[in-house]
């Protein structure tokens, strides 16, 4: 994975990324999966990639993967249309966040910002901030003034 990472940021070598994102989810790291998930979304595929980028993400978060529970409810909150669609949109971020903090918690926090998964407590938001920052989400640290915010970095 560490080498995958560093042939991510090096913009002659990005493309090998996925491939070694791949291999570690072949080998069974959840991270890998995560990682190669999130190229296979971001490339902006056929709906066949983006459900295959759906049951990657949803495996990883099965055992835990924060970030890939995250993704669950962020490709979840992308297809939504209806009020129902955003609440299977928020259960999935509420468990989520329950079960693992970190970033599932802040991406919550950010889309209870935005207005479409209904109503929520006055300080709601900055609680989930502070559990995704428990939970290890380093972006969510260091009491931002909202959860949008948190996701300009």
């Amino acid at each position: 994975m560490v080498r995958a990472f560093a042939v991510e940021q090096n913009a002659s070598t990005r493309a090998e990324a996925p491939v070694l994102f791949e291999r570690a989810c072949t080998l069974g790291l959840a991270l890998g999966c995560t990682n190669y998930a999130a190229w296979i979304w971001s490339s902006g595929g056929s709906s066949e990639d983006l459900d295959c980028a759906r049951r990657v993400f949803a495996k990883s978060c099965a055992v835990k993967e924060k970030f890939a529970c995250g993704m669950v409810g962020r490709m979840l909150y992308e297809r939504a249309k209806t009020p129902d669609d955003y609440a299977r949109v928020r259960e999935s971020l509420e468990q989520s966040c329950g079960a693992v903090k970190g970033f599932p918690c802040r991406v919550l926090a950010k889309y209870l910002e935005d207005g479409k998964l209904g109503v929520y407590e006055p300080g709601r938001v900055f609680e989930l901030l502070a559990r995704a920052c428990e939970g290890g989400d380093k972006n969510a640290c260091g009491s931002p003034a909202t959860a949008n915010e948190t996701f300009t970095h």
